[in-house]
Parts: structure tokens; sequence; C-alpha cells
């Protein structure tokens, strides 16, 4: 199985179309003037640091000692791609924390996603347990620069369709003996939810929105 992760840092202020990106700089190699240069030669070398227990057969090219897993660097001064074959998903991950060095977050085309932004929605009564859920979410993903609206249904259905972003959102559905909450996190053509559910108490009834799904690499 073949798998291509693809990084690049955009200029500030800058929201372009990733997969018109992604095809251009990653695939074409073409310069684009909404992307920052990259130091392609500490990038080669913090691969090789981070891989230090793989075979190198070239500084773009290599495998793994253990297992049947390799890959191969395409390397622009704007873009970096690594080609992975038959790779497990630990080592894959390792590509998105050195890239986080160098401020370039993933783009994963096989989900069409850029795990960069990500806009959280917390419906109704889920907005009064706004700070618990950001802090929950800055802890599981430390990389995402996060967008919070306390929004009411409506206003949910009609923002969250407007989004390019990952989107998480979270309910408390009431009733009279039981509480529910839901969390559920779409990215790209991805997605998973956490429901959970308690005794509705007799006063306020304190739900954890606990959001425990996590990007593939990311």
């Amino acid at each position: 199985m073949s798998i291509d992760l693809n990084f690049w840092n955009y200029k500030k202020d800058n929201d372009s179309d990733h997969a018109a990106v992604y095809q251009a700089a990653c695939c074409n190699q073409q310069v684009l003037e909404e992307l920052e240069l990259l130091p392609t030669e500490d990038i080669l070398k913090e691969v090789s640091a981070a891989f230090h227990d793989w075979t190198m057969l070239d500084p773009l090219h290599y495998e793994s000692k253990k297992a049947q897993g390799s890959f191969q660097i395409q390397a622009t001064s704007q873009a970096v791609r690594f080609d992975c074959y038959s790779m497990e998903q630990t080592d894959m991950k390792r590509f998105s924390s050195l890239m986080a060095k160098f401020s370039c977050p993933l783009y994963d085309p096989q989900q069409g996603v850029r795990f960069d932004k990500m806009d959280v929605f917390l419906i109704d009564e889920a907005g009064a347990y706004q700070t618990q859920a950001v802090e929950e979410l800055t802890r599981l993903l430390p990389r995402l620069e996060m967008a919070v609206h306390v929004v009411n249904w409506d206003d949910y259905t009609s923002l969250s369709q407007a989004s390019r972003h990952i989107k998480y959102d979270a309910g408390i559905h009431r009733a009279k003996s039981l509480t529910k909450v839901t969390s559920f996190m779409r990215f790209g053509n991805a997605w998973a939810n956490r429901p959970c559910q308690c005794k509705t108490a007799s006063g306020r009834t304190i739900a954890k929105i606990h959001p425990k799904s996590r990007a593939r690499f990311l």
C-alpha cells in the first residue's frame, strides 16, 4: 500500500485551495506565490535524525531494517512530499512531528484534508462547557489552530456547511431520566464520534465533553 504525505507553509493571511496547491506544488513541483520558502537541507537532516534506525540508501530514499516499509522524498524549495510504502502508522507520524518544526502542517490527499485548523461547534447547552472542551481539544490536538463557535442548531447547520476545515461539534441532549453527550469530528473524507450518557440529575448535570478521536498521522 502506498500513501503520500505532503507539507508546505502558506504566507501570512493566505487561504488557498489545498487540493490545488497539492497538485501544483507537490505533484507538479511548481513554484507558487502563496507559499513560503523552506530550508530543504535542514529538513533532510531532520529526516535523517528521525529515521536513524532505518537504512538510508541515499538522502531521498529510506528502507526499514525491521519490516518491509520504505519511503522516498520529493523536496522542492516550497514543499516536501513523502511517498510511503507499506509503512506503519507510528512511523508515518514521525513526518508530522519533524515538519511541525518548520511550521508545515500535514496535507493528506487520501482524506482530502490539511491538518492546520479546526472549527469547533458547541451546540446549545454544550456552550456552557466551552472552557473544558477547548482545554481537552488543545491537549489532544496541540498543533491545530481552533476557532470556537457557541451556536444554536440553526446557526450550526449553516456555519458547518460553509467550513473548509476540520470540524468538531458537541451537543448535550437532555431527557427526563437520561442525558446524552455526543461529540463528532469530521476530517476530509473520514469521521469519528464518541457518544456517552448518564442519568439526569435533579440539578444541573455536568457532562464532560471528551473527544478521544485523533487523525491518523497528526
